[in-house]
């Protein structure tokens, strides 16, 4: 009510490029206040701002990685101080790098103590699958049993299981061979509805049901389960008439349907919705009362610092999702690890013990915020002999690192050591300054300029060390 007579402009990636246009230069010639909500690229619209607020402060979302790369939480402070405005960041679990930066006074904090609403914060449960075994589908027994009686009570229910697609193997039984995506080495996911089998790295498609490409043979077997494949199992084993929606990336392809989806389950058109991380963003669902993580390791182990850290966030602000209403909530946790330390901090919804052991960790490992990291990457097409260019590019990283005081581990293969047709490793800087990486990788940029057939890039706080 308060901003009846303000501009108010939405911006994101699905405009249309005569739409951007058009916010553009309506921005450009405003001579009045007015609010920008949009994604990372509206803070490079032509406005003067006097607030920037980012929500959801620690979404990796924030930092782009192809084509310009930038952090958009340091254009926006960026901004901020040239305008003299004032910068808000919003989580429930924040960034540890920021909170670290409450703690010795560089950002002011300021803490909600209870919920939005006054509500209960909802029981965590753990369940084994140790010791309760997938019976039912891919849920334990006791998580199955409570998804029915959450169903038959006219309660609602969140599943989480961050894995789109159908199943994420197909198994050839003739050769013994999952199907693989030439380019990335990586096998490729069955979308069953869609009648492909996807490599969700580099986009690369077959149409399915075929033949197996190593073999000719059409004998197949999914393994383990996407979103799609949870949607078809409930939708058979629920109760008949039990509505079931689904939303992932998937679903959010076709303009429009997100928002179908989340309105139709908002307005009590379905019991269950399942979905990836999209469920994760601060959707208010009053009838939900039961959210089920299907498998509460996935990314846990991650070859990556932050893989805890982002565990964690994840899954307390999915959790968060429940009981939102008059009833209390309930969240189930399904995992093969249940002694991790993360475990005890999400089921207290103690983000300051966590961040006290994590903290700790880092500074132990030398990690942020206690270091300045970056990512050198390399590589060269998979048919060409790289070897000895390697060793010679490691050789002349390692020496500039001495002279700069940069530490070098690497160059090693990278996690994902084939992706696009590319052998692919990468060295990790870590120093006292950012001067000092970017200085290893101006001078390692202008060594290898030109010098085909190997690629390098240079990664500044890198979020994605795949």
């Amino acid at each position: 009510a308060g901003l009846q007579n303000t501009a108010i402009y939405l911006y994101h990636g699905y405009l249309s490029p005569t739409q951007r246009q058009r916010i553009f230069m309506d921005l450009a010639q405003a001579d009045k206040p007015c609010v920008v909500v949009g994604t990372r690229s509206s803070l490079f619209l032509p406005v003067e701002p006097g607030l920037i607020i980012l929500d959801e402060e620690h979404d990796a979302s924030f930092k782009q990685d192809e084509g310009l790369i930038y952090q958009a939480k340091d254009v926006a402070y960026g901004r901020i101080v040239a305008s003299q405005g004032l910068m808000l960041m919003g989580s429930a679990t924040p960034d540890v790098k920021v909170f670290h930066g409450t703690q010795k006074g560089a950002i002011h904090l300021a803490s909600l103590e209870q919920r939005v609403g006054g509500g209960e914060i909802p029981e965590i449960s753990l369940v084994d699958l140790r010791v309760h075994p997938q019976e039912y589908g891919p849920f334990a027994t006791s998580v199955g049993q409570a998804v029915v009686q959450a169903v038959g009570a006219g309660e609602q229910v969140i599943i989480l299981h961050n894995r789109r697609g159908y199943a994420p193997v197909l198994y050839c039984q003739a050769c013994a061979e999952p199907i693989k995506c030439p380019h990335c080495q990586i096998s490729l996911t069955l979308h069953k509805g869609r009648g492909i089998l996807l490599c969700h790295y580099c986009g690369f498609t077959i149409p399915f049901p075929g033949p197996c490409p190593t073999c000719q043979a059409q004998t197949f077997v999914p393994l383990g389960s996407g979103t799609e494949r949870l949607e078809e199992f409930l939708s058979s084993e629920l109760p008949q008439g039990t509505g079931v929606l689904r939303l992932d990336r998937d679903i959010a392809r076709r303009a429009g349907a997100m928002q179908e989806v989340l309105d139709s389950f908002a307005r009590g058109q379905a019991q269950v919705l399942v979905g990836t991380q999209m469920l994760s963003k601060g959707h208010h669902f009053p009838g939900v009362t039961l959210v089920v993580v299907v498998d509460g390791d996935l990314g846990l182990n991650l070859p990556d610092y932050r893989a805890t850290e982002r565990c964690f966030q994840l899954l307390v602000q999915v959790a968060g999702r429940a009981g939102r209403g008059d009833k209390p909530g309930k969240v189930l946790i399904q995992t093969r690890n249940p002694g991790h330390y993360c475990w005890q901090y999400i089921q207290n919804n103690d983000y300051t013990g966590f961040f006290t052991q994590e903290i700790a960790l880092r500074q132990a490992m030398h990690y942020p915020p206690f270091v300045k990291l970056g990512l050198i990457r390399l590589s060269w097409p998979v048919h060409v002999d790289y070897e000895r260019s390697l060793a010679e590019i490691g050789a002349k990283i390692c020496a500039l690192a001495q002279e700069l005081g940069v530490q070098v581990l690497g160059p090693a293969p990278a996690p994902l050591s084939i992706l696009r047709g590319r052998r692919r490793f990468q060295c990790l800087l870590k120093a006292g300054t950012w001067p000092a990486i970017r200085a290893l990788g101006v001078a390692m940029k202008k060594n290898l300029h030109n010098k085909q057939p190997v690629r390098m890039s240079v990664d500044l706080d890198p979020v994605d060390m795949l």
